[in-house]
């Protein structure tokens, strides 16, 4: 079995794209207490944005009330969808992520199919 995970990282922030082309700032959502993942997935995700001509922010959350702050960063540096980085902590918190998603109408994208669901 492969988990690709953290390389398909740049696709999703493509897809947001994709869905919403007006959109020239996005955000990445990060667990800075995981730093292997999280420099990992800035560094590929960047280079993803510039390529497209997009203007990436980094945010990170290590806590739950740290997701409402990261969602609440973004909304304020008007990014228009978060890219949810890989992360066992994001995978733990799955409905707070997608709730505080909607709370701030802000389009998301992760890797499990429960994110959507939830």
């Amino acid at each position: 079995m492969t988990n690709l995970n953290v390389e398909v990282a740049p696709k999703r922030l493509e897809l947001l794209h994709e869905l919403i082309p007006t959109a020239t700032t996005f955000a990445l959502l990060i667990n800075s207490k995981n730093p292997t993942l999280a420099e990992s997935a800035t560094r590929d995700v960047r280079a993803s944005a510039r390529t497209f001509g997009l203007q990436l922010h980094v945010v990170s959350a290590t806590t739950d009330n740290e997701i409402d702050d990261a969602f609440a960063s973004s909304a304020k540096l008007r990014a228009g969808g978060v890219v949810i980085g890989s992360d066992p902590f994001f995978s733990s918190s799955i409905e707070r992520l997608a709730s505080t998603a909607l709370h701030y109408g802000t389009p998301a994208v992760y890797q499990w199919r429960e994110f959507a669901v939830a």
